[in-house]
């Protein structure tokens, strides 16, 4: 018996909806006075001063990066991976496709990053590697399904 671990079709649509609204959101919060206090594993930096809010199990002050950074990863999982209106051998295949050549080309981006970009700038570099590589399969999968609805596979 196959297990299919895809959401529902009408989660495509769920997905898109806050992948929009976080990445509207990412473009628009640095210009915002937005703050907002979660609870934190860790606050702080490394040097354990008693007299700061650091240290383990704080609440932390943080802005809109840290909400809409999770809900757009969120958004994308149910964009790349919600069934088809028509989910067939061939759309799978097109799917496993896709997640090969997105897992190659994120760790050809994050072995170039990882050779190029030097300091604090690197602490994104891993940060962005799960975005991007959502990002690069939803972009691979919908142009090959769309060659592939089209007529024009291969």
């Amino acid at each position: 018996m196959k297990k299919n671990y895809l959401f529902p079709h009408y989660f495509q649509w769920i997905g898109l909806a806050i992948a929009v609204i976080s990445f509207v959101a990412l473009c628009v919060g640095p210009n915002m006075d937005f703050s907002i206090r979660m609870p934190a594993l860790y606050n702080g930096d490394i040097s354990f001063d008693e007299e700061s809010n650091s240290g383990f199990f704080r609440m932390a002050d943080t802005g809109m990066f840290s909400i809409a950074m999770p809900l757009l990863i969120i958004g994308l999982i149910f964009l790349g991976f919600s069934k088809e209106k028509v989910e067939d051998e061939f759309v799978q295949y097109l799917r496993s496709q896709s997640l090969i050549w997105s897992t190659y080309v994120t760790a050809g981006l994050f072995i170039l990053g990882t050779l190029l970009i030097y300091g604090i700038t690197y602490l994104l570099i891993p940060y962005m590697v799960f975005f991007v590589f959502l990002l690069l399969f939803i972009l691979k999968f919908k142009i090959a399904l769309h060659h592939y609805n089209k007529g024009g596979a291969k």
